[in-house]
């Protein structure tokens, strides 16, 4: 982590300012430390460059058990391709001429997929995650100076009041216990004018196909990792199936399974589909009425159902 990080973070129980003790140096990071409440005197650690708010995964060990197998699959750099970028940009609704040198919250930071994307475009970048894919992020991006990544809970989130200029979540507050309650602990990092996006699963989005897939999910997120990670490979040789005339689309709605054209990516959604141990689904009505509850403006509904843009008074 750059030291300049500090100035941001607060303890995520007292919250007050915490004091950083250095252990260890690698060019103008901090490889190696401890952050310490200058009230409650909780000792934070800062391990490989990444300060580390939570002991453990909790829930999220699918994440990083999925991420550290798939580290690159989604990376537009690695693949030199623009699928994040135009994701990114449909799901936010941000004007990407405004994100440059500001400061941007990615919540759920995974990989980095999308973090990438933000630094592109000039901003400075933090990501957080609660499972160890911030190691695969850090890895990723460890080249860039403008992003930096930190392991937290977002219902105990380790920064100031009015920090950040813009903050977005794309398809995780929905794998959390509760989406709503993740989503009203972001409005209060905002900056006054700054903007909050987030997408979440539409209830409406993957009908028929969400009920099949519920029935599975009753066994899967309580099979072994590496058990379920291996049966999502039968989706590579299905998706040939798929084209078939009837047969594959009934296949399909019994058992569902992704239909990207990349196998890589067909593994990674399957899996990414059955492992979770959370998974809500919401409409815009609901979504909505979360921005009126933190007295956030709507900018834009999305198409990409669903996704809402708002901005703080």
């Amino acid at each position: 982590m750059q030291q300049l990080l500090v100035k941001f973070l607060i303890c995520p129980r007292c919250k007050k300012e915490l004091s950083l003790k250095i252990k260890k140096r690698e060019g103008k990071e901090i490889k190696e430390g401890t952050l310490i409440c200058t009230r409650c005197h909780r000792h934070y650690s800062i391990v490989n460059f990444i300060p580390r708010f939570v002991k453990v995964d909790q829930y999220v060990g699918n994440f990083s058990f999925e991420w550290q197998r798939h580290r690159t699959t989604q990376l537009d750099s690695y693949n030199h391709n623009h699928i994040s970028r135009n994701t990114f940009l449909a799901k936010t609704g941000f004007d990407p001429k405004e994100l440059k040198g500001k400061l941007v919250l990615d919540v759920g930071c995974g990989m980095g997929r999308f973090s990438e994307i933000a630094a592109d475009y000039g901003a400075q970048v933090i990501g957080i995650d609660l499972s160890y894919a911030v190691e695969a992020a850090r890895q990723n991006l460890k080249k860039r100076p403008n992003c930096q990544f930190i392991q937290a809970d977002v219902f105990h989130l380790p920064f100031k009041s009015n920090s950040f200029d813009f903050i977005f979540s794309i398809g995780v507050l929905h794998h959390t216990p509760d989406t709503k309650k993740a989503f009203l602990a972001l409005p209060r990092l905002l900056k006054p004018r700054g903007e909050i996006a987030i997408w979440v699963y539409g209830a409406n989005t993957f009908r028929p196909y969400v009920h099949f897939g519920r029935f599975w999910r009753i066994l899967t997120p309580h099979l072994p990792k590496k058990l379920l990670y291996y049966f999502s490979f039968f989706s590579v040789p299905l998706y040939f199936t798929y084209k078939i005339p009837f047969f594959g689309t009934l296949l399909n709605l019994l058992i569902p399974y992704s239909t990207d054209p990349n196998w890589r990516w067909r593994i990674l959604d399957t899996f990414d589909w059955y492992s979770p141990k959370y998974q809500w689904m919401h409409t815009y009505p609901e979504i909505i009425g979360w921005y009126e509850q933190a007295k956030l403006k709507v900018l834009k509904v999305l198409p990409y159902e669903a996704s809402v843009l708002g901005q703080k008074p």
